[in-house]
């Protein structure tokens, strides 16, 4: 799964599981890695215990 800020509008995930589903709606504009350390929390986007997959 990657970070938010490698997300592109339009994409979708899913979990593999129950069929749940997010779209991204709007991307984001902080890319983390540049950032100073540990100012950001990482992106976990989870559904049943496993990350998402890109649809």
């Amino acid at each position: 799964m990657p970070d938010c800020h490698e997300m592109k509008e339009g994409q979708k995930y899913m979990c593999e599981h129950c069929g749940f589903e997010m779209k991204v709606v709007n991307e984001c504009d902080v890319c983390c890695e540049d950032e100073e350390e540990n100012s950001c929390a990482p992106c976990e986007f989870v559904c049943c215990g496993e990350e998402l997959t890109l649809k």
